[in-house]
């Protein structure tokens, strides 16, 4: 599988939560989380993938220039239409695409790396994969009712890693 695919099974898998949602129970602070939410968790997800889209038309990518759009993380279906926007807009990138990534570190220092749209794809993949385990947890906890796959949140190698241990 391509980077690109992954990425859209993983929107997919995140838009077929989304539709489980309604607006309370997505926005509903958990102790898990102390006091963050499910919808902040996506949110969060959805701006590194719209921060990078961002970084692509303008040669450089600032995931911590986030806008933190409070709508994502109060409305599942507002999230899962921008998931799906992403979605379809990944397929238009060229992976060898060169990108500055500009970094925070916590100080005023802001240094700028080299990379390619391939290499940010591959990041976004696993950072949204680690969120999706955080989600997990909170829907185990406290939404038994939401379907997931029992490999939400897991790595492909972490997969492959289990069946290969049966």
């Amino acid at each position: 599988m391509h980077v690109k695919e992954a990425i859209i099974a993983v929107t997919g898998q995140i838009t077929g939560l989304l539709d489980q949602f309604n607006s309370y129970d997505y926005r509903k602070p958990l102790d898990e989380y102390d006091g963050s939410s499910i919808g902040q968790h996506f949110r969060h997800i959805l701006e590194f993938f719209q921060c990078l889209h961002q970084g692509i038309e303008e040669g450089q990518v600032d995931y911590a220039a986030r806008k933190r759009n409070l709508l994502y993380e109060d409305n599942p279906t507002l999230a899962a239409e921008a998931f799906a926007v992403f979605s379809e807009q990944v397929g238009q990138y060229s992976d060898n695409q060169p990108l500055a990534v500009c970094a925070e570190f916590g100080s005023e220092l802001r240094p700028v790396y080299e990379s390619t749209v391939g290499r940010e794809l591959l990041f976004l993949y696993d950072h949204a994969i680690h969120h999706l385990a955080i989600i997990k947890i909170g829907l185990n906890c406290h939404f038994p009712h939401v379907s997931t796959d029992k490999t939400l949140g897991l790595s492909p190698s972490t997969i492959k890693s289990r069946q290969t241990a049966s």
